[in-house]
């Protein structure tokens, strides 16, 4: 029979303080289980054993066993636990039943089962922390801890007669910044680092809390590199940082917590939060030399994408709504004054909503053929296969499409997905809705050899290739009886299935190789240009390589 190292160092405790070699100590407790028919365990024999020896066990002597992480239960008291410090949140000032200002520290442990946070109540051990003696990665032995849960998570207690030893220095984790929505399904009540640029800020709102105090929340809605968006919590004194975020402003939540609603996620602050907003150019002169046509979101904001040079390097920049206005009419080329702006995710530069936009000069020339230069340089062309996320262009054969065109509905003030119950609208960010804006849409898949992409089509995009309006889809899924507003794409399927085209658009890599693009243009395959582009790749790689020839004598 084999023992683990806990109960032969207790069997060797009683070996040395009866005077009996540890072998009889071992045969004893066979002895006793075959006895007992194996209803007794192994410490339970040597338990026995140790009584009839008149040898006394106390707490003091023996070191209780160390529990995995997974195994702690609310309830808990005078536990051992080991694990190593993945994130220690630092001293946390807060006032104590007496009305007195203390402090408390809290971090974050984790062994090979499972992780859990802690709170350190002690000074003493606060002091510890203060004076940077504990560290992330080093592994700790937490003694005589109290295990409680804080919303439905497992949290270890630390008092005045809690000890904490460093078993070994290790090397502090990386820090693990999400950019990507889709990262944060799954993490519900972590607190997570999450990356990404502002869509929608809401004004700081107060509420009566359940003991009569007042409360304060404000809200934001940040977008991830995926394209999706997360609606952001601030509680408390953490509301004056939605009061600071503007949109476009690329921003870092630290230490946020994953709070499941229904079938959304959402980021709540915590007593640890803190927001890190990243700076962006003040003001820049640039030439505009293109302007691609209008756009508008969902929510009706309206956006401009130019083509600008800014100190010989040349760039897209994203304008809004009254600049939008201001440019209509305008050909370039000109120079224009703008700022503040912040570089997006998708490498594309943005003008911050609150920034501002001056005409500085009309450039009296034409630039030829430049329409051209700014798509290639908007949206790269790359086969699908090795794409990675951004504007991209891909030619490729439609091989699917969606067998119906739906209608979803969204909210007019932040353009989330509603549910329809009762006959009325609810908004899982602004509540009940009195109505909601509809979006058609449908997919195609798109192979061109190296890889396979779907190809989301939108509102205008997807009216255009139905040739027909959102509200004749409408209209006709009513006549169909569809509830969900949905219509067939048989006519569709018939008419571009087996065809080869040119699709631009904004393309994110998903798991298991596939690429999902959100449609900005779709058009046929123009095999005149396409040659001629070829023959002009191949003479300039066929002209580099002789010119290599002769520069090198």
């Amino acid at each position: 029979m084999s023992y683990d190292d806990e109960f032969m160092r207790r069997a060797k405790y009683i070996s040395d303080i009866a005077h009996v070699e540890l072998d009889e100590i071992l045969r004893k407790v066979e002895e006793y289980i075959e006895e007992m028919g194996g209803l007794i365990k192994p410490d339970g024999a040597l338990s026995l054993i140790a009584m009839e020896l008149g040898v006394e066990i106390s707490s003091e002597t023996v070191k209780k066993p160390l529990l995995r992480l997974d195994r702690l239960v609310p309830g808990m008291r005078k536990a051992s636990v080991r694990g190593r410090i993945s994130k220690i949140y630092g001293v946390i000032e807060y006032v104590n039943r007496s009305g007195e200002r203390s402090e408390r520290a809290e971090l974050r442990i984790s062994d090979d089962y499972g992780q859990a946070d802690v709170i350190i109540w002690s000074q003493s051990l606060v002091d510890e922390v203060k004076r940077g003696e504990l560290r992330e990665g080093d592994e700790v032995l937490l003694s005589d801890v109290r295990v409680a849960s804080r919303g439905g998570r497992i949290v270890i207690h630390l008092s005045s007669d809690s000890k904490i030893e460093v078993l070994s220095r290790g090397v502090a984790p990386a820090s693990e910044v999400i950019s990507s929505t889709e990262e944060i399904y799954g993490r519900e009540g972590e607190e997570i680092d999450f990356r990404g640029t502002v869509v929608r800020t809401f004004p700081v709102s107060e509420f009566m809390r359940e003991d009569g105090r007042k409360g304060r929340r404000g809200s934001a809605i940040v977008q991830g590199e995926d394209g999706g968006t997360i609606r952001v919590l601030f509680w408390g004194d953490k509301a004056s940082y939605s009061e600071n975020l503007k949109p476009g402003a690329l921003v870092t939540l630290r230490n946020f917590r994953v709070i499941t609603r229904e079938d959304s996620v959402e980021l709540h602050s915590t007593l640890r939060s803190s927001v890190d907003i990243e700076g962006g150019i003040e003001t820049i002169e640039a030439t505009v030399l293109y302007k691609f046509p209008e756009e508008a979101s969902l929510l009706g904001k309206k956006f401009l994408d130019i083509l600008v040079e800014i100190d010989g390097e040349l760039a897209i920049l994203r304008i809004w709504d009254k600049w939008v206005d201001l440019l209509r009419g305008m050909e370039p080329p000109f120079i224009v004054r703008v700022g503040p702006i912040f570089r997006r995710y998708d490498d594309l530069l943005s003008l911050s909503r609150s920034g501002n936009l001056e005409i500085v000069e009309i450039v009296d020339r034409k630039v030829k053929d430049i329409e051209k230069l700014a798509r290639s340089l908007k949206y790269k062309r790359v086969p699908i296969g090795e794409a990675s996320d951004g504007f991209r262009e891909f030619r490729g054969t439609i091989i699917g499409i969606s067998e119906e065109a739906k209608v979803s509905w969204h909210c007019p003030l932040c353009g989330a997905r509603v549910s329809y119950e009762y006959g009325s609208y609810s908004c899982p960010n602004c509540g009940p809705l009195e109505r909601a804006i509809p979006l058609l849409y449908l997919s195609l898949t798109l192979d061109d050899g190296t890889g396979v992409a779907r190809v989301m089509v939108f509102g205008r995009n997807a009216e255009r290739l139905l040739r027909m309006s959102t509200e004749d889809v409408i209209r006709r899924a009513d006549e169909l009886g569809q509830p969900f507003h949905s219509i067939p794409t048989d006519e569709l399927s018939a008419e571009i299935l087996g065809r080869e085209v040119i699709v631009r658009g904004k393309a994110t890599y998903m798991e298991g190789g596939l690429v999902k693009m959100v449609l900005d243009e779709i058009e046929p395959v123009n095999y005149s240009s396409e040659v001629h582009s070829l023959i002009r790749e191949i003479e300039e790689l066929w002209l580099g390589a002789e010119g290599n020839e002769n520069s090198d004598g």
